[in-house]
């Protein structure tokens, strides 16, 4: 076997650990969408004011008539 060649294993096995750790973030993703989701849409109070306040940011943002508002002390 000649040294300095290309190595299918140890590519295989650098690939394979490439994968695994994408999977990881991938599951890591997956989980922290499913808190946010159980967060947004919970039944609870507070769960119904954030999709609510959600949903009117929303729709200020597509009518463009979402303004900063000017303090007193402004130019």
């Amino acid at each position: 076997m000649t040294t300095g060649g290309p190595d299918p294993l140890k590519d295989a096995l650098a690939l394979q650990a490439r994968v695994k750790g994408l999977q990881a973030l991938l599951e890591l993703q997956r989980w922290q969408i499913e808190v946010l989701n159980n967060r947004l849409y919970s039944s609870e109070p507070g769960g119904i004011a954030a999709r609510r306040l959600l949903d009117l940011k929303r729709r200020e943002m597509q009518r463009g008539e979402f303004k900063v508002p000017k303090g007193v002390n402004d130019p």
